[in-house]
C-alpha cells in the first residue's frame, strides 16, 4: 500500500459537506460534464423516491463490519490483515491499494482518509478482450454520535441542501448500510473544463459513533450492487473499526485521526 499526505485548506465538520474533487488523472472521468450523465443521475433519483426510508433505518446493517474496537478479538497486524492504526479509525490495508491522510492546511490535524483502489475485471471467457482496470476512492471520516442514534437523519437534509444549493443534485435510497445519498457536485476536472462529480455516501452507526464513507469514481455510477468494482469498495469500509474512546465530544464532532507509525509517508503534495 502507499501512503501519502495531502493537505486541505478547509477542515470539514459533519454537517459542512463540501464537494471533494478526487482531482487526479485516473478518477477524472468521473467527473466529466456530459448530458448523459446527469440523466443517469436523475434517473436514479426517480427510481428510489418511494423508498421506505423509515424501514431501512430501523434495521442492523453491520452484523459484517464496519466494527467497534469492543467488538473485535485483535487489531494486531497480521501478514494475512495488515492493519494501519489512525487512532480513531483502524483500517486493514488492502493490497495495490493508496492511502491518502488529508491536512487541514489551518490547525495540521488530519480530517479524513482516503482509501483509492483499483479493480481488474476479467471479461467473459468468451469475449476476446483484455481485462479492464477501474479506480474508485473511499473517503472516511469518524463523528461523535448520540448513545441513541439518529445522528445520519438529522445530517443528511443539511448535506442534501448543501449540495443543491453548489448547484448540484442530491437523492436518498436503499444502500448497503440502509439509507444511502447520492450527489453530483459541480466541479472543475483536471484538464480544466466544469463538470458534475457522482458520489455515494454510505454512514454506518455504532455505539456513540457515527462512521462515514464517501465513495467517488467507478464505484460511485455503477448499478449493480454486486459489481466487482463496488464489492471491493465495500469490503474496504467493511473492515473498518472505529475506536470511539471514552471522552466526551459533542455529536457530530470528528474523531480525532493520528499519524500510522508503521507506514512511512511519501513527501507532502
Amino acid at each position: 500500500m502507499i501512503f501519502r499526505r495531502s493537505k486541505k485548506r478547509d477542515s470539514e465538520s459533519a454537517v459542512e459537506e463540501s464537494a471533494e474533487e478526487v482531482g487526479d488523472d485516473e478518477l477524472g472521468e468521473s467527473a466529466e460534464a456530459d448530458d448523459e450523465s446527469i440523466a443517469h443521475d436523475e434517473s436514479i433519483a426517480q427510481d428510489v423516491e418511494g423508498a421506505d426510508l423509515a424501514a431501512l433505518e430501523e434495521l442492523e446493517w453491520r452484523g459484517s463490519g464496519p466494527y467497534d474496537i469492543s467488538e473485535v478479538e485483535s487489531i494486531e497486524s497480521t501478514e494475512e490483515s495488515p492493519k494501519i492504526d489512525l487512532g480513531s479509525l483502524i483500517l486493514t490495508a488492502v493490497p495495490g491499494s493508496e492511502l491518502r491522510l488529508q491536512v487541514a492546511e489551518e490547525t495540521g490535524e488530519i480530517v479524513s482518509a482516503m482509501l483509492v483502489l483499483e479493480t481488474i475485471v476479467e471479461p467473459p471467457a468468451s469475449a476476446n478482450q483484455k481485462p479492464q482496470s477501474y479506480s474508485s476512492a473511499l473517503e472516511l471520516g469518524a463523528y461523535a454520535a448520540p448513545r441513541s442514534g439518529g445522528l445520519w437523519a438529522e445530517l443528511r437534509d443539511e448535506i442534501s441542501r448543501s449540495a443543491t444549493e453548489a448547484g448540484g443534485t442530491a437523492s436518498l435510497g436503499e444502500g448497503p448500510f440502509g439509507v444511502e445519498l447520492r450527489r453530483l457536485i459541480p466541479v472543475t476536472t483536471p484538464d480544466g473544463e466544469e463538470g458534475y462529480q457522482p458520489s455515494r455516501m454510505w454512514v454506518a452507526e455504532g455505539p456513540r459513533w457515527l462512521l462515514r464513507g464517501i465513495v467517488y469514481g467507478q464505484a460511485a455510477i455503477e448499478e449493480e450492487a454486486d459489481s466487482p468494482v463496488v464489492a471491493d469498495v465495500l469490503s474496504a469500509f467493511r473492515q473498518v473499526i472505529v475506536r470511539r474512546g471514552d471522552e466526551a465530544m459533542a455529536p457530530g464532532d470528528l474523531l480525532p485521526l493520528t499519524m500510522p507509525t508503521t507506514v512511512a509517508p511519501e513527501p507532502d503534495t
